[in-house]
């Protein structure tokens, strides 16, 4: 069994703004915030919100996604951190509800390729995008494209002590899970409402010089 483990939500923790949101902000019809609403609202599960959402994007080729890919920002602090928890045994994975072509692409820019991830699977082919889930739960509330409550219990199960960072919807149902959970934004807010604890960050300078970590010894 494994001592520390960290998971990693992706948008908008390890990357500075919602990637997914960037996008479709800027290849989308402007009606892909009307499923947003229906998903922040409970109505409809994220997979299909993302679907219907990625059907608004028309005429985008490889060049505009990779520039686009390339413009997308990391945490200042997010290597820094991974490199010195590589360098004392501490696991970090990431586990999102996002796509796997827009973290590993993301990740790789930055110089990080070597990272566990647990994501949904997105393609580009001929101007069009192909989905695809392979982990999603039949017992999963939310309906996710990825049941992050299925991937941190089996984390949770080998390892002494699970440290989550997030910061939105995705990980409201998972943060009650962790030994010690970081959040900001609309998963601090959640928290709060909810008596949950957690320690407040903006950056993963916050997480990487946490005591309870302990990447500093």
């Amino acid at each position: 069994m494994g001592k520390k483990i960290v998971i990693c939500d992706f948008d908008g923790t390890i990357t500075k703004h919602d990637s997914l949101d960037l996008f479709l902000n800027r290849y989308a019809d402007k009606s892909w915030k009307d499923y947003e609403k229906l998903w922040f609202e409970g109505k409809i599960g994220s997979r299909e919100c993302i679907r219907k959402q990625f059907d608004l994007i028309r005429g985008l080729d490889n060049k505009e996604l990779d520039n686009f890919l390339r413009s997308v920002e990391v945490d200042d602090y997010f290597s820094e951190f991974y490199t010195k928890a590589k360098a004392q045994n501490i696991k970090v994975a990431i586990v999102s509800d996002g796509f796997d072509l827009f973290i590993n692409s993301i990740l790789d820019n930055y110089g990080i390729s070597d990272i566990e991830v647990h994501t949904n699977h997105l393609e580009f082919r001929n101007g069009e995008f192909f989905m695809e889930f392979p982990n999603i739960s039949d017992t999963c509330k939310k309906h996710s494209g990825t049941c992050k409550c299925k991937i941190v219990n089996d984390f949770k199960s080998k390892h002494e002590q699970l440290f989550y960072v997030g910061d939105g919807i995705s990980d409201f149902c998972v943060c009650d899970k962790a030994d010690v959970l970081f959040a900001k934004i609309r998963l601090a807010d959640y928290c709060e409402q909810n008596s949950i604890d957690f320690i407040e960050y903006n950056t993963f300078y916050e997480v990487m010089n946490d005591d309870r970590l302990g990447l500093n010894v």
